[in-house]
């Protein structure tokens, strides 16, 4: 039997589609598992965020309240005034600060005591951790 290498013939064509449609199927089905995997340790994460670390109501002056959940990287607020916001948590030197997506409204926490900044303004001022928690 004399082999001709430069001549395809069809056992050699069959066997390269073997392989091609192989080929893209172990891709696809590693595909799949890598997209499980990705899909469980995103929810993982997501537990992990909805841990609680801290709760206080906070009474500032005026008779407003800031009541603030506090997660790992971010602080749920609910202010007296009606408005629910979730702030993340930025570099602060002292205490902890958590602000909106462009900083125009930012929640200070030091201890017991806190204040909220809205465009450089306090708006929730002198307040104090309350005794009714």
């Amino acid at each position: 039997m004399k082999i001709n290498f430069n001549k395809p013939t069809k056992y050699s064509m069959i066997l390269a589609i073997i392989i091609y449609l192989g080929t893209f199927a172990l891709a696809f089905y590693l595909g799949q598992i890598n997209g499980e995997a990705n899909a469980i340790l995103s929810q993982s994460n997501n537990v992990e965020e909805k841990v609680i670390i801290n709760s206080a109501l906070f009474a500032c002056e005026d008779q407003k309240t800031i009541n603030a959940i506090f997660f790992s990287d971010k602080a749920e607020l609910s202010l007296s005034d009606g408005r629910n916001m979730i702030l993340f948590q930025a570099i602060s030197a002292s205490g902890a600060r958590y602000v909106n997506q462009d900083e125009s409204f930012v929640f200070w926490n030091k201890g017991d005591t806190a204040f909220v900044e809205e465009n450089g303004i306090q708006t929730f001022s002198s307040c104090l951790v309350s005794e009714n928690n």
